[in-house]
């Protein structure tokens, strides 16, 4: 089970400063987006008859976007820009999270 949190964030990004382990993080970050494309998917499809998930809806949708790009730096060899878009990444997880369950988003 893989579960998208700060602690599993910061270790995928600290696999970017390891050479030997950017295909490791390519794979975290492929599994990120997979996991968050489906539950973005499921809340758009649940929009009509619960409104409020609008608000899931879109920052899920930042959540995507910013990890597409992520993987698409990882990709193009870009692994400075990786690692700033990770660092933002943690920084909406921390921003979303309820503080009875700070690493868990």
């Amino acid at each position: 089970m893989f579960i998208i949190d700060k602690d599993s964030v910061s270790a995928t990004r600290q696999k970017i400063a390891d050479p030997k382990k950017i295909k490791q993080a390519i794979r975290d970050v492929k599994k990120m987006l997979e996991i968050k494309e489906v539950l973005l998917w499921r809340s758009e499809g649940m929009a009509p008859c619960c409104g409020s998930l609008c608000n899931i809806s879109a920052h899920l949708t930042r959540e995507v976007s910013i990890l597409e790009n992520t993987l698409s730096a990882l990709e193009n060899g870009d692994t400075a820009q990786a690692a700033n878009l990770l660092d933002e990444y943690i920084n909406l997880l921390e921003a979303s999270c309820e503080p009875s369950q700070p690493n868990y988003c």
